[in-house]
């Protein structure tokens, strides 16, 4: 131990003739010189590259083809750290080649899942998901599951980009659940299994506040709250307050959001340059929203006059230069702002068309998948037609399931326009509330009431009349059997009656009562139709968005989102 502190310590003084002799430097250790790469891989570049440069060498010399490896990844990483993205891109395609003539399928899926996230930088979407799908192949064919769920979340990322956060947000649920239940081992270790699930509740929750369902962006936080006193990888206990800070900001509760970007930033402070920068944004846009401008230019324009953004970084600054645009304007500087809001500009387009590659990217590959299975079963059938034939058919049909698709999409849209000024019509000749949705079931579970007492009928009817003065199909409590106690009667007197004057079965009872509340008050009431879908669910009286989602489009032919669109386009 003496032995090794004393090479480190040496290595360290004479750090001036470090990079001539990596020959010389690869006879440390292979921790020694990995504690040099992380104690040098935000602050200089050089040292931090030749100590990765020694520890490949070392590797190829003793002929271990894993240190090898983490040679050049540490070699990739660093360049990352420095922002040089098309070299690190450049590096990571030869060590792919490296693996893969090794025979290294473990770290092949490694390499991979680097390669699509640099590829999300310096080239297209494309390249980023081909590396994506190639790694969740690799990993179904080893049987991993592991990886495959990697290649899943970075897949949902994708779609998040691409502006659709609801199918995101299907796919992190998938891997929630397999990481939730996946085993215990060595490997997977009960900190390894709290870091995951945070960042997956963490990825979630930013994409319902894209989605601006600020409620259920909330209740994903507390789910990661509930780690903070769990064991975790080293900072990974920024993620709950880092998420505080930002549905803070939503809310216009700019001190309680201040507060939290500042813990979160205490926790784990780095010599990352672009962790400053993040820092920095974070903190200047409270300043602007809460217009404190002067104190927002000081935190924003520092911090960028110190990052130096590079041209494949332009593409994910709009927030940034929008905000110090909005600063400048603010404070009477309109040559700033208008420069910024140019960049702004600039900025938005490349995000705009970062945004449309993941579409196009995604519909290519649907589209691909087609016609891969067309030509697939085309080719059994009848193998004598030419290559030419299959594609030209198969380029056919895909332009006309296009067509048919965007038919739909117009004919759906103008559907439920027609949906909507009847339900407006049928509210308007509907003498009470309760008439505007009736519906009727075709198949009554106890229609027969000839043993119901006539006295024991008009209770009933009375008492229903009187719990719908009283809104009580408004609580989640609301079943035949609550509702039968509080009349004072039994379920299967309660279900025949209604089965026969009503024409319908209890649930369906409840179901019309709740809808048809729901249409007046949205269109009545400006607040609630500010609420999430979640949150009117559930002052409805349904545990959950989809149970609402149904019924209501059950009963009215919409979705209760599109029904809130046309309401406040009228109103």
């Amino acid at each position: 131990m003496r032995h090794f502190l004393l090479l480190l310590f040496a290595l360290i003084l004479s750090w001036s003739s470090f990079s001539q002799n990596k020959e010389q430097l690869s006879q440390l250790s292979f921790d020694a010189l990995l504690d040099t790469i992380q104690k040098y891989q935000f602050s200089d570049i050089e040292k931090a590259l030749d100590a990765a440069e020694a520890y490949t060498l070392k590797g190829k010399r003793e002929n271990d083809k894993e240190k090898e490896w983490l040679g050049m990844q540490s070699s990739i990483l660093v360049n990352v750290n420095f922002r040089k993205y098309k070299l690190a891109n450049e590096q990571a395609e030869n060590a792919l080649e490296f693996v893969r003539s090794n025979k290294l399928p473990d770290l092949e899926m490694q390499v991979l899942l680097l390669l699509g996230d640099l590829h999300g930088i310096v080239t297209t979407v494309d390249q980023q998901l081909f590396y994506y799908n190639e790694l969740l192949q690799l990993a179904e064919k080893k049987n991993d599951p592991s990886y495959r769920e990697y290649a899943l979340t970075r897949i949902a990322r994708v779609h998040d980009i691409s502006g659709d956060s609801q199918k995101a947000l299907n796919l992190y649920k998938k891997s929630l659940e397999y990481f939730k239940h996946k085993p215990l081992d060595s490997l997977y270790t009960q900190i390894k299994k709290n870091s995951t699930l945070v960042i997956l509740y963490s990825s979630m929750a930013l994409a319902h506040l894209k989605l601006e369902h600020i409620d259920s962006a909330k209740l994903y936080n507390l789910e990661i709250k509930k780690f903070q006193e769990k064991e975790l990888d080293s900072c990974y206990g920024v993620y709950a307050y880092l998420l505080e800070g930002e549905i803070a900001y939503e809310e216009e509760k700019f001190d309680e959001a201040r507060e939290n970007y500042e813990k979160a930033y205490s926790i784990c402070p780095s010599e990352y340059d672009l962790m400053a920068l993040n820092k920095a944004y974070a903190l200047g846009k409270i300043e602007v929203g809460a217009k404190n401008y002067k104190r927002g230019i000081e935190i924003l324009q520092s911090a960028l006059d110190d990052y130096q953004v590079t041209a494949a970084e332009e593409g994910f600054m709009r927030d940034y230069y929008e905000k110090l645009a909005e600063a400048y304007k603010n404070t009477g500087n309109y040559e700033k702002a208008s420069f910024y809001y140019e960049k702004y500009l600039v900025s938005k387009t490349e995000y705009t068309k970062l945004k449309e590659d993941a579409k196009e990217s995604f519909l290519k590959r649907e589209r691909a998948n087609f016609k891969r299975d067309f030509d697939a079963v085309v080719s059994e059938k009848e193998s004598s037609k030419s290559k030419l034939n299959y594609v030209l058919l198969g380029a056919s049909i895909i332009v006309l399931i296009l067509l048919f698709l965007l038919l739909k999409f117009y004919r759906n849209k103008r559907a439920n326009e027609i949906k909507f000024r009847d339900l407006l019509a049928k509210i308007e000749a509907a003498p009470t509330p309760d008439e505007i949705i009736d519906t009727k079931d075709a198949v009554l579970e106890e229609k027969n009431t000839s043993d119901v007492p006539e006295g024991t009928k008009q209770q009933i009817l009375s008492g229903l009349k009187k719990l719908e003065k009283q809104e009580y199909f408004l609580k989640q409590e609301c079943n035949s059997y609550n509702v039968a106690k509080k009349i004072g009667t039994n379920t299967s007197y309660l279900s025949k009656v209604i089965n026969s004057h009503y024409g319908k079965n209890f649930n369906t009872y409840i179901n019309d009562l709740r809808i048809n509340y729901t249409i007046i008050r949205l269109k009545n009431d400006v607040i609630f139709r500010s609420y999430s879908i979640q949150s009117i669910a559930e002052e409805v009286g349904y545990k959950s968005a989809d149970s609402f989602t149904k019924y209501f489009k059950k009963d009215t032919g919409l979705n209760p989102s599109f029904y809130i669109k046309e309401i406040k386009n009228i109103a």
